[in-house]
């Protein structure tokens, strides 16, 4: 191990907070140390803004899902507060984890890690928390009648990995922080970046594809557009247990990539276009 290496894990263990690390570039390993050496951080910087956001839309997306399957209001509604309940409390630590990611480096390995981890241990505790209520608490809270558990659960998978993606995006931006001193800023002032933020990201692999093609690197574009639909359909295939739901988001997912490329690139080429027309004439 090299001694810069060196010197970097001594900050980083003398750090009680990761947050406290001044320190632009730090490794995987590091992270996975101050976690090991300092896990109450998790507890100091839970992500209440995390935990307030995560929570409201997975109980507004469990609402959807089952009331358009049918279920009655009292259904419902037992599965949006237990939806509420756990969701509030592993949203906050989700986010601290992820929040202790954002300077990891590498980069694509860090996102990789959030993007695999996190919704293993999220779903993890959404299934035991929606089924123990099901099987075991049935005479208390009422179940789905319509299967709208195992709908919203197949579903809640694919969320919850754009969701860990996204949130490891705009906390490199710097919005969702929770303790990184000056860098933390109000609910409503990370409310107000997201739209934007939002635009980046839908737009971020579509971008990719494109560079990579101008630039002639075609395995590369090529690459990265199969592997959006296969890890997309695993993941539903495997969640759902059925291989059609692999074949059809999988499918989904190449159709909607392949548009939203092509829709940037007829957007690129027509502004490259104008300006050049505006500064030809100019």
């Amino acid at each position: 191990m090299s001694s810069s290496i060196n010197e970097i894990h001594r900050s980083v263990a003398d750090a009680d907070d990761l947050e406290s690390v001044h320190d632009e570039d730090i490794s995987i390993g590091d992270v996975f140390l101050s976690l090991l050496q300092h896990p109450l951080q998790i507890i100091t910087r839970w992500n209440w803004k995390s935990a307030f956001m995560g929570a409201l839309l997975r109980a507004s997306f469990y609402f959807t899902v089952y009331k358009a399957s049918k279920e009655s209001w009292l259904v419902t509604m037992t599965a949006v507060a237990v939806e509420l309940g756990f969701r509030f409390l592993t949203s906050g630590i989700s986010g601290a984890l992820v929040q202790s990611f954002r300077r990891a480096k590498p980069p694509w390995l860090a996102t990789g890690i959030v993007s695999v981890s996190l919704p293993i241990f999220s779903h993890t505790v959404e299934y035991i928390t929606h089924y123990s209520q099901e099987a075991y608490f049935s005479n208390v809270f009422a179940p789905s009648i319509n299967n709208a558990r195992q709908k919203a659960f197949a579903v809640s998978v694919l969320i919850s990995v754009l969701s860990a993606l996204f949130n490891i995006f705009i906390m490199r931006q710097g919005v969702l922080l929770v303790g990184a001193g000056n860098e933390t800023q109000s609910l409503w002032a990370d409310l107000k970046s997201i739209p934007g933020l939002i635009v980046q990201f839908v737009g971020y692999l579509p971008s990719q594809i494109i560079k990579f093609f101008s630039n002639g690197q075609f395995v590369y574009a090529i690459g990265i557009f199969v592997s959006f639909g296969l890890v997309v359909g695993t993941l539903m295939g495997t969640f759902r247990g059925k291989m059609s739901w692999a074949y059809s988001t999988g499918i989904g997912a190449w159709a909607i990539l392949l548009g939203v490329t092509l829709l940037m690139f007829t957007f690129q080429t027509i502004r490259r276009k104008f300006f050049s027309d505006a500064k030809t004439s100019a």
